[in-house]
């Protein structure tokens, strides 16, 4: 099969490889479109603390089911489309056995730890696999694991119907965060966000934007909030600013959900959360419960126009490097898919 293989930092090429051989709990999945994401690029650069070389990258995937072997092999049949929760669990160990198997104290991410969905074909463990419907757009599904994120991250918020919602960062996965919220009963979502075509894009999509830029920044977060702060809080933009942002705009007894990575720790105001006793969390990835909450979401089909709306260009398997260049070169688009 062909596969895209990360050799060493900054080397991404085709190369040819054997076909993965599954074993008892796993299942092989001949990929159809696979999506970029930007864990991906930290892989690609060097940037991953615990990615090891070689590895094909990639965990944004949909295929056709080849085979499944173990417990729940008996729900599948050659042919079927499938998507995949794309990491690897113990299922034993406490975080597991408490339904964190996304914090796994074993946990081995596809596409990072273990080879992922830029390649041919593919393997996953089999009871992590979940069938779509036929005629489902497979490019939707594709979005499953992003999507998943969003979910899991809406749940561990607590969002509650009617509450205000800020999102600090109108990256893909901040739009799906509004996408989620907003079905999840939101009654005001607040995007903030410095990218102009990120901002008309969610304004498109009925939802209101600020940029923190802008000298009036602070009295329209007053306005948007009716003077009492953002009941939730999402932090996505991964940055100190924005950190600074939702201790400063969240209400009293409120909810700040850390989503973005960052790249040095952060100072948190201390004083502000303890004056308005808020409540901050971090979210990892997602659970497998949340995994199937996102299925269960794409086949609902009420998010498809949202959904295909983030679908900025799809590129061919063997333009991959090309793609990955382009997703490096700053530009108006959101999710890049591969079409293998």
């Amino acid at each position: 099969m062909k596969a895209a293989v990360i050799d060493r930092a900054n080397s991404i090429h085709l190369q040819d490889r054997e076909i993965p051989q599954i074993h008892d709990g796993e299942a092989l999945i001949k990929v159809r479109y696979c999506g970029i994401c930007g864990s991906d690029l930290h892989v690609l650069h060097g940037q991953h603390p615990t990615a090891k070389f070689p590895v094909v990258p990639g965990h944004e995937f949909v295929g056709e089911l080849v085979e499944a072997k173990g417990i729940g092999a008996e729900n599948f049949k050659p042919g079927d489309m499938v998507v995949a929760q794309p990491f690897f669990s113990c299922g034993n160990c406490e975080p597991c056995a408490k339904g964190h198997d996304n914090v796994c104290r074993q946990l081995r991410f596809m596409g990072a730890h273990c080879d992922g969905g830029f390649a041919e074909y593919v393997k996953v463990a089999t009871r992590k696999v979940y069938k779509i419907p036929e005629g489902m757009d497979l490019k939707l599904a594709a979005l499953a694991e992003p999507i998943a994120v969003a979910v899991h991250d809406v749940r561990r918020s607590g969002l509650k119907v009617g509450e205000k919602v800020l999102i600090i960062g109108g990256g893909p996965i901040g739009m799906l965060i509004a996408m989620v919220a907003r079905r999840s009963g939101a009654s005001k979502i607040v995007i903030s966000e410095i990218n102009q075509f990120r901002c008309d894009f969610a304004e498109k999509l009925g939802f209101e934007t600020v940029n923190p830029t802008e000298p009036d920044f602070a009295e329209r977060m007053q306005t948007l909030s009716d003077g009492k702060g953002f009941d939730v809080t999402f932090e996505v933009s991964g940055s100190k600013a924005g950190i600074t942002s939702a201790v400063e705009h969240t209400t009293i007894g409120g909810m700040i959900t850390i989503v973005g990575m960052t790249k040095e720790p952060y100072p948190v105001d201390l004083s502000t959360m303890f004056s308005k006793e808020l409540q901050m969390q971090g979210v990892r990835i997602h659970a497998q419960y949340n995994f199937i909450g996102a299925v269960e979401l794409l086949k609902s089909g009420e998010l498809d126009e949202e959904f295909s709306a983030l679908i900025s260009k799809v590129f061919p398997f063997d333009e991959l490097e090309q793609a990955f260049d382009f997703v490096q070169t700053p530009g108006d688009y959101f999710k890049v898919l591969i079409e293998m």
